[in-house]
């Protein structure tokens, strides 16, 4: 007389349909995409003060990479001559660019920085000096470079959750399906 163990075909359906719908929601789950950003500048954006400072100061919601060419300031007048003197200090949320010369007018800042999710992020203010009776007579001076743009990739995610769920779906065929039966 033969006594079989009978499993119900259920226990590793439930369980590997646990295990699955685990994996495709920690899988599927979006990161977040938020970027630093300019919180605030000295002299600030639009702001018309009497002379150019010794230095600019940005100010950034959280700290920013320090590597090598991630940092670059542009600062020029309303001829577009460039103002900025050496390169920009990163000191972590606050960015300093040492200013020279004297300017009159609408001055640009261009800035680009890589924020610390390492995604460059840049952007463009200006300020007034004196009374800005001053005419742009120039063109401004465009970041060296090509343009940084953040790439999107969340793509990625919902080719992984995909893959994932796919699997699932065959081994819960595989671990269902009827075995031919031994007869002993």
């Amino acid at each position: 007389m033969s006594h079989r163990i009978h499993n119900s075909p259920r226990t590793p359906f439930a369980a590997a349909l646990a295990v699955l719908l685990g994996l495709a929601l920690a899988l599927v789950a979006t990161p977040a995409s938020a970027h630093d950003e300019l919180i605030g500048s000295t002299p600030a954006a639009d702001a018309q003060i009497d002379a150019l400072p010794a230095e600019l100061q940005l100010t950034f919601s959280g700290v920013l990479m320090d590597e090598p060419g991630a940092t670059q300031v542009v600062v020029t007048d309303a001829a577009g001559t460039a103002l900025a003197a050496g390169d920009p200090v990163l000191d972590g949320t606050r960015l300093t660019q040492p200013l020279a010369g004297s300017a009159s007018g609408t001055v640009t800042v261009l800035w680009r920085v890589v924020s610390s999710d390492g995604h460059p992020v840049s952007g463009e203010f200006s300020f007034t000096v004196g009374d800005g009776s001053v005419a742009p007579t120039g063109t401004q001076t465009p970041l060296p470079g090509p343009p940084m743009q953040a790439v999107d990739m969340t793509w990625i995610w919902w080719v992984l959750g995909a893959v994932v769920v796919a699997g699932g779906i065959l081994l819960v065929i595989l671990l269902t399906r009827k075995r031919p039966s031994r007869e002993d």
